[in-house]
């Protein structure tokens, strides 16, 4: 049976799996050549495939039957306001990174949409906000916290564009409270990455090892290490990222960070992790400084996490250990070796300590040990 709700849907296969795409010409026939053939994030389920081919259809139509429009026009309704949101090149969507655009912005955006796209946004009241995140929470506290969020960014494009009902719906909004999810107390430990560098390489997956060790030695965040796949424009897929020119050869880490800008040198060679791991992890003589081992390129992410997740379960290392928590460990163990979220901050290159504080995950007994003793000391020297 051919599919219908799929216009424009191609699909290669490629080395490292299939690949998916939307074609122009294929979605609308006679569409002109200068709309470019777009290639799918690799991550999509096959029902967001088909929401992504309808919408790339509609603003094309759109585009064709006048190539001066806007390629959605606002209706009243929250999907017109989240399609505009996504396409306008002036909305804050289009500046964030690509990996946050689909790992956090496409799903909440599609769970909105599913549920309340078809509401007026002149017709909302703070009764629906609260009934709507009672049930978004459902799908967990985070997610709903999330969701919400993102809906005030949406409603503030809206008021700042001056499409009607955005800025009541705006106000009423920013004037409620919701409750936050509790911050996550989970860190890696010492032992853990290392159960992973180990199990990493007897899996024949050293790069994992590696990419983790990296992170809980540095704290550098996994973009910066395994780097990412992003679209150039309206052009094809091109990835960026930590490259082999960026280690020298005494093993000084030279790198400019995506989130802070900041320029940060690590010396590996002091890093015993590091070490490890590249007992079974080769870097190559050029290019990208990580590869993924089945495909022989640099990792998409959603592939990285799904190698990662299967070593950790080899590795015996709980399920509630993520690898975003990899450098929380690194800031957790330099604020107890340390006894300074200086430290921790300038490891993590965070601008504040609040930031620091919040990865700073370690119940604080080491440091509690330290100023019993510090303070029993200074009692017997009083006492003399």
């Amino acid at each position: 049976m051919i599919r219908t709700d799929r216009p424009g849907y191609l699909s290669r296969n490629r080395k490292a799996g299939r690949a998916h795409y939307w074609s122009p010409q294929r979605a609308i026939k006679g569409a002109p050549p200068t709309f470019k053939i777009k290639r799918l994030p690799d991550d999509l389920t096959d029902e967001e495939i088909a929401e992504e081919c309808q919408r790339l259809t509609n603003e094309l139509r759109a585009k064709i039957g006048n190539p001066h429009a806007p390629a959605v026009e606002y209706n009243g309704t929250i999907d017109s306001l989240i399609e505009l949101f996504r396409t306008d090149p002036t909305s804050s969507f289009h500046t964030v990174k690509h990996s946050t655009r689909v790992r956090d912005y496409g799903p909440s955006l599609r769970i909105i949409s599913k549920n309340v796209g078809k509401r007026r946004v002149d017709k909302l009241q703070a009764s629906d906000f609260r009934r709507w995140y009672s049930e978004w929470r459902t799908r967990g506290h985070r997610r709903a916290a999330g969701i919400i969020k993102l809906l005030r960014l949406i409603l503030t494009y809206g008021a700042g564009e001056r499409l009607p009902g955005c800025k009541d719906a705006r106000d009423i909004l920013s004037g409620m409270r919701f409750e936050q999810p509790p911050a996550r107390r989970v860190a890696m430990t010492y032992d853990q990455c290392r159960a992973i560098v180990l199990k990493s390489a007897e899996m024949g997956h050293p790069s994992v090892g590696f990419v983790e060790a990296l992170k809980f030695e540095s704290a550098l965040r996994r973009i910066d290490v395994i780097g990412e796949w992003a679209p150039d424009g309206d052009g094809p897929f091109r990835w960026r990222g930590l490259t082999v020119g960026q280690i020298s050869k005494d093993h000084i880490l030279t790198i400019t960070t995506s989130k802070t800008g900041a320029a940060v040198s690590r010396d590996l060679s002091l890093y015993p992790l590091v070490q490890l791991a590249l007992e079974s992890y080769t870097i190559p003589e050029v290019g990208p400084v990580v590869i993924d081992e089945n495909t022989g390129k640099p990792y998409w992410e959603n592939r990285y996490t799904t190698k990662f997740r299967a070593v950790r379960e080899a590795a015996g290392v709980p399920a509630h250990v993520w690898s975003m928590d990899t450098r929380a460990g690194a800031v957790t163990e330099t604020v107890n070796a340390t006894g300074s979220l200086d430290s921790g901050r300038d490891l993590a290159t965070h601008t504040t300590v609040r930031m620091t504080a919040k990865y700073n995950r370690g119940d604080g007994l080491e440091n509690s040990r330290v100023i019993a003793l510090a303070r029993a000391e200074k009692r017997g020297k009083a006492a003399e």
